[in-house]
């Protein structure tokens, strides 16, 4: 009996603690639930959208780019690892939105010509029931 009163203190002591470790995050997607970024440090999303249709693949990079693939490879990796799918494909400029509503992610991927594709921006917040305006305009898009 005691064997098991103490690991069930523990199991709430250590739930308590994960708790409150998540709250500043949580605190921080409240006021804000739709957040982003651009894929690469330094470089803003519009740019990045413009440049990357002269990058190289990413198995051929040289140096820090966003991750450029075949449209099939960027679709399994999305898919397969985050659970996201295409949200909004019309866009002028050549981007389309993923996003996952299991998740919360979200991610921008730019089309380029030659049947490739690069991410450009991604983030957290995702709610298939929001405008899809939102997240193009947190990308800076």
């Amino acid at each position: 009996m005691i064997r098991t009163a103490n690991r069930i203190a523990r199991l709430a002591m250590v739930g308590s603690v994960t708790l409150l470790t998540a709250m500043p995050g949580l605190a921080a997607t409240a006021s804000n639930p739709i957040q982003g970024w651009s894929a690469m440090k330094g470089t803003d999303t519009a740019t990045l959208l413009r440049d990357v249709q002269t990058m190289p693949l990413s198995s051929q990079a040289t140096e820090d780019q966003p991750y450029c693939a075949s449209d099939a490879e960027i679709a399994d990796t999305l898919e397969h690892d985050f659970n996201e799918l295409p949200i909004d494909t019309a866009n002028a400029d050549g981007t389309h939105l993923w996003g996952s509503d299991q998740l919360g992610t979200w991610t921008l991927v730019a089309t380029r010509g030659d049947e490739t594709s690069c991410i450009i921006a991604s983030g957290i917040g995702f709610d298939d029931q929001a405008d899809t305006e939102a997240y193009y305009e947190v990308a800076g898009l």
